[in-house]
This record gives C-alpha cells, sequence and structure tokens, in this order.
C-alpha cells in the first residue's frame, strides 16, 4: 500500500493538490474478481468476513482492485474507530469509502496520475449500500475549517499528478489537529496494578528503539485486556530495567507534547490501539521533522 508522510498545515494553499477527510476506519483494498469480494487489511489479513455487510459487488461495474477504508459512522454522521473496534460486542453496519482505483479488468493503473485514477474510480464505482467515494477538493484551507469544527482526524494531501507507489511517501501527506504518534508496546510497567505504564518504541532504520512510557488515557477494562494479551519475552531493545519486555507486536497511538532531542516522546497520553497496523510500519519518521 501507499502510505502517508507527515505534513504541515503551509502545505493546505498548494495548488499541487488534491485534498481529502482523513477517515478514522480501517485501510483495506478491495478486489473484485469473478463477481467475488474480497477485502484486505494493511498487515495483508484478509478481512472479508469480518464485514459481511460490504457485499456490494453488483455495484463496482468491472473487475477492479481499489484502496479505501471502512469506517462505522456514529449517530452524528462521523467515522468512529471506537466502534468500528467494538463491533464484537454492538455491531453497527461498515461503510466502504474507495479513494483510489489500483487494477482495472487486469491492466495495472499505478504509474498513472492520480487525477486520472481518480476519474477512473467515479466511472467504476456506484455509489450505494455501504459503498462510497471519498470526497476531494481544491480548497485545502476550507476543508480543514469543516475537518477541524467536526472534530474529525484531519485532512490527506495528495499531489495530483502523483503514481502510486509502495510504501510510504511524502507525494501524499497527513495533516493533523494534534500530534499523534504509533507505537510499538515493547513492554509493561508494573506498580500498584498489573499494567501500571506501556513501554513505547519506534523502529529506527531496522532497529526497534524505545521512546518513552505512556501512563495515561487507558481504561481498566483495556489494561485487564492487555494484562491478559501481552506475552512477556525477551528482547535486543535497550529499555529502562524496570520494564518487563514483551513480543513486540501490538501497536498503540498516543498523542504528546513533542519529541525530545534524547529521543523520547514528551507527555504522552494513550488513545487507542491499532490491530489494523503491523508494528514494523511504526518507524521514527513519524516524529521526527519533516517526516
Amino acid at each position: 500500500m501507499m502510505l502517508a508522510a507527515t505534513g504541515t498545515k503551509e502545505i493546505l494553499t498548494s495548488t499541487e493538490y488534491i485534498f481529502e477527510p482523513k477517515l478514522d476506519g480501517y485501510r483495506a483494498l478491495c478486489e473484485k474478481k469473478a463477481g467475488t469480494l474480497r477485502f484486505t487489511s494493511r498487515n495483508n489479513r484478509d478481512i472479508t468476513r469480518e464485514f459481511p455487510e460490504l457485499a456490494f459487488g453488483d455495484l463496482i461495474k468491472a473487475d477492479c482492485v481499489l484502496d479505501g477504508e471502512i469506517v462505522i459512522y456514529d449517530e452524528k454522521g462521523s467515522p468512529s474507530f471506537s466502534l468500528l473496534q467494538g463491533r464484537k460486542h454492538q455491531r453497527r453496519p461498515a461503510t466502504y469509502v474507495a479513494f483510489d482505483v489500483l487494477e482495472l479488468e487486469g491492466r495495472n493503473l499505478k504509474t498513472l496520475p492520480l487525477s486520472t485514477r481518480k476519474r477512473l474510480l467515479s466511472e467504476v464505482v456506484q455509489e450505494g449500500r455501504n459503498l462510497q467515494t471519498m470526497p476531494s477538493t481544491d480548497d485545502g484551507e476550507r476543508l480543514w475549517d469543516v475537518v477541524t469544527a467536526r472534530h474529525l482526524e484531519g485532512v490527506m494531501a495528495k499531489k495530483k499528478e502523483s503514481a502510486y507507489v509502495t510504501g510510504r511517501s511524502r507525494a501524499w501527506l497527513k495533516i493533523k489537529d494534534e500530534k499523534t504518534v504509533d507505537c510499538v508496546i515493547i513492554g509493561y510497567l508494573t506498580k500498584t496494578r498489573t499494567i501500571a505504564s506501556l513501554a513505547l518504541g519506534l523502529y529506527d532504520a531496522g532497529t526497534l528503539t524505545y521512546v518513552g512510557q505512556v501512563g495515561t488515557g487507558f481504561s481498566e477494562s483495556l489494561l485487564g485486556e492487555l494484562a491478559k494479551e501481552l506475552v512477556r519475552a525477551r528482547s535486543d531493545v535497550a529499555a529502562p530495567k524496570n520494564v518487563q519486555l514483551v513480543i513486540p507486536d501490538k501497536v498503540c497511538e498516543v498523542r504528546y507534547l513533542q519529541y525530545t532531542k534524547d529521543n523520547r516522546l514528551r507527555a504522552p497520553v494513550f488513545v487507542r490501539m491499532r490491530d489494523d497496523k503491523p508494528a514494523d510500519e511504526c518507524t521514527i519518521d513519524q516524529v521526527r521533522s519533516g517526516a
């Protein structure tokens, strides 16, 4: 998948980009082949059976591969990541929001400009039950005002003439109203309870590096679940001696004030688990200036 780098609000005035709302959901590819739909997560897991309501094959006019976001809207019509994570307890219908088309009737479209792929997307997808196409605009500042007024996650800026490439690219930028980072959970600390705080790591040139601890923002129920799920294991990560190291395969998002010169997150606050994101995508580039 093509992944976005971090951008700033200054890019919102650029004429080289189109702008889309950044939706709070699960990134997924949707492949239609011989009338059958298959959904694949960003960590290459087949999630088709998890979303049986996404059976809109008749609304896609040809065999193709789409890129998009699976979201669940709350009562205000805003995407809610917590509702996605809580589907096991309260099932609500999901919607697939397509924003790109990568293949069409066997033809690879990735080298075509985004503007051309957007036109082809509008021709092949008919909006209907549980299927939408991502709205976009040339007016980034106006979209930012709408997004912040509705307390949405942010804005995506995409170069109009960019090709679709695998991995992170500055042709796509994500612009958020606050600083957040997705980190690998490398361990935990115990004090008055089994888990008092989580030790966090980011990959730097392929090496998992300790970047601090987060001890606020959790619910007691989540801490109880993590106490059962985190598996202690020996690790090469250079963490403080009081950290109980675990298998580094779980990801969480944290909010923070700044990334310090001694490679630590300042005042991190737990936001949510990121079950949809593989650990190896949690790189130091997220917090370094210009990433």
